[in-house]
C-alpha cells in the first residue's frame, strides 16, 4: 500500500471516505461497515480499510453519523466535585467501558449547586446526548424524574426521590456501613462519637446518618444533636467539621468522617494543629482516602471501589440506551468494613459497661 507522502494531515485537508474505499481497495460501503460496525467484514478487509483510514488521516463525520443513527455517541457525567480523586476513579472506569461501544463521555462539576446541575443538563439535552450518569445535588428530584422520561439515566449514590424516576441507580450500602463503623467504635469503648457528614438532601448523608444513629440506638447510647457537624461532602467540610467538634466543651473521642474528602480534611485539621490520631482521637472513615496504604495513620473504613461502581454505571447507561423500556434498577453493593490503626481502645467506667 503507498503512502500519499505530499498530503497534508487533518485539520489542512480532510480526507473523504470515497478516497478510504479507493486507497483499500474496497466499495464506500465496506468502509462504512467497518466504521459502524454494524455489518460483519472479514478480519483482512477491516485491517485493510483502518490501514487506509490512518494514512490519509480519514475522521468520520459525526454529525452526519449521529443523524443517521440517532445518536451522538455521548453521555454526560455530571459530578458534584471533579477535584474528588474518587468520581474521577468513577468517569475513567465508566470511559473504560463506554468507550467499547464507541461512546464518548464529557464531564462537568456542579459544585453541588442545583442551578449548575439543571444548566448543564439542559445543556447535554440541546445537543442530544445519548444518555446522562447524574450524582445529583439532591434538589431537583422532580425535574431530573421529568428527563428521565426523554433521555436514559443512570444515578451513582445519589438517589432521586421521585416515583416518577425513570432508571438506573448505582450505590454502596450507607446505612449498613455507617452503623458497621459506630458499632466498632462502640466496641472500642466510645461513646461520645462526633459525625462530620453531607447536608442531609442527598440521600448518601440520610443514609450514612440513619445507620449511626441506628448503632447508637443498639447500644443504648442517646443521640446527641451536638456532635453532628454537616457540610457538603468537600474537604473544606473536613477541617471546619473537626474544627468545631473539637472546640465543643466535651469534644469526642471519635470522629466519623462520610465520605473520603471530608477525612482527608479531617486528618488535615488535625495534623496541623498537633493532634494525634489515635493517641488523642480516633477517627474512621466511609469511603478510601486515594493512596491510604502509604499513609502512617492507616484509616479503618468502609472502602467503596470507584471502579466496580464506574463499571457498573457505564453498562447500566449502555442497557438503557440500547432499551429505555428496561424497569428500574438498583445495584447496591455490600458493605464491609476493613480495620486499619486509627481506632484507640478506651476504657469503660462503671455506667458505660451497663450499655449493650
Amino acid at each position: 500500500m503507498s503512502i500519499h507522502k505530499d498530503r497534508l494531515p487533518f485539520p489542512y485537508s480532510r480526507a473523504t471516505i470515497k478516497e478510504v474505499a479507493k486507497i483499500a481497495g474496497v466499495s464506500v460501503a465496506t468502509v462504512s461497515r467497518v466504521i459502524n460496525r454494524n455489518y460483519y467484514v472479514s478480519p483482512e478487509v477491516a485491517e485493510r480499510v483502518n490501514k487506509a483510514i490512518l494514512e490519509c488521516g480519514y475522521v468520520p463525520n459525526s454529525i452526519a453519523r449521529s443523524l443517521k443513527n440517532n445518536t451522538t455517541y455521548l453521555i454526560g457525567f455530571i459530578v458534584s466535585d471533579i477535584s474528588n480523586s474518587h468520581l474521577m476513579s468513577i468517569a475513567r472506569a465508566i470511559e473504560n467501558v463506554i468507550r467499547e461501544s464507541d461512546y464518548n463521555l464529557l464531564v462537568c462539576s456542579t459544585e453541588n449547586d442545583p442551578t449548575l446541575e439543571k444548566k448543564y443538563i439542559e445543556a447535554f439535552l440541546s445537543r442530544r446526548i445519548s444518555g446522562i450518569i447524574l450524582h445529583s445535588t439532591g434538589l431537583l428530584d422532580e425535574y431530573v424524574a421529568e428527563v428521565s422520561k426523554r433521555i436514559p439515566v443512570t444515578l451513582v449514590y445519589r438517589k432521586v426521590k421521585s416515583p416518577s424516576f425513570i432508571g438506573d441507580w448505582v450505590d454502596t450500602n450507607g446505612k449498613r456501613g455507617a452503623f458497621l463503623l459506630t458499632q466498632h467504635l462502640i466496641q472500642m469503648g466510645h461513646r461520645r462519637i462526633g459525625v462530620i457528614n453531607g447536608k442531609l438532601q442527598f440521600s448518601t448523608a440520610q443514609d450514612r446518618y440513619q445507620g449511626y444513629k441506628e448503632a447508637l440506638k443498639a447500644s443504648g447510647i442517646p443521640i446527641q444533636e451536638e456532635l453532628l457537624y454537616l457540610g457538603d461532602f468537600t474537604e473544606s467540610s473536613g477541617y471546619l467539621g473537626a474544627e468545631y467538634l473539637l472546640s465543643l466543651q466535651e469534644p469526642p473521642s471519635a470522629i466519623l468522617c462520610m465520605n473520603n474528602v471530608i477525612a482527608y480534611g479531617t486528618l488535615k485539621y488535625l495534623f496541623s494543629h498537633g493532634i494525634r490520631v489515635p493517641e488523642d482521637i480516633s477517627v474512621i472513615n466511609y469511603g478510601e482516602i486515594e493512596y491510604a496504604d502509604t499513609m502512617k495513620v492507616n484509616l479503618t473504613r468502609i472502602p467503596q471501589d470507584p471502579w466496580v461502581l464506574g463499571q457498573k454505571a457505564g453498562e447500566l447507561i449502555l442497557e438503557r440506551i440500547n432499551n429505555p423500556s428496561l424497569p428500574n434498577r438498583e445495584v447496591i453493593f455490600d458493605a464491609e468494613i476493613i480495620f486499619g490503626n486509627s481506632v484507640q481502645k478506651i476504657a469503660l467506667n462503671f455506667s458505660d459497661r451497663k450499655l449493650k
